[in-house]
């Protein structure tokens, strides 16, 4: 055989897929990816190899490999770059210095009004791109970014008045 056929492809994949992705899974977060990319220069050989199925186990491994090679260096890569970044949530005076956990914080918040948080801060897009963007009209978008905003306040607040309360000195007497 010159090139794999595609109904030989698909045989392959109906037996062997699901344990070529748990074979994968040893190595990476995205087993899929490498089995992917391994049914793809499979199809790509010329000839077919001589035991498909343990050629596909060795490609599927480096491939995997490879992923997490490179996943490994993408985490690196953003953990120097926020090493290196000015912290967004400097303690205010008379704020608790406390790291700020800004995903719980959105978590708090309505899912369009979160998008359009996050899209405006860490998105640095302009109010217009996003309301393009959530389709909606800029004033719009610019009036729940400000709700938003408010309510992430509030709650900040609320927080370190709660955390200030727990922290009084309770009478000996209680």
């Amino acid at each position: 055989m010159t090139r794999i056929d595609t109904q030989r492809l698909g045989e392959l994949i109906d037996t062997h897929g699901a344990a070529l992705t748990l074979y994968a899974r040893q190595w990476c977060r995205s087993p899929e990816d490498a089995l992917q990319e391994a049914l793809i220069d499979l199809l790509r050989q010329t000839p077919v190899p001589n035991h498909p199925i343990a050629w596909l186990y060795k490609t599927v491994r480096r491939r995997a490999m490879n992923l997490a090679r490179a996943e490994r260096r993408r985490v690196k890569h953003h953990r120097q770059a926020c090493e290196q970044r000015k912290s967004w949530f400097l303690p205010a005076d008379g704020m608790s210095d406390e790291p700020v956990d800004a995903e719980a914080l959105l978590r708090r918040l309505p899912p369009l009004e979160r998008e359009i948080v996050v899209a405006r801060v860490w998105g640095e897009l302009s109010f217009g791109q996003i309301a393009d963007l959530v389709d909606r009209s800029t004033s719009a978008v610019h009036r729940r970014y400000q709700r938003a905003l408010a309510e992430l306040g509030r709650i900040m607040t609320n927080q370190l008045e709660d955390s200030r309360q727990t922290d009084e000195p309770r009478p000996s007497f209680l």
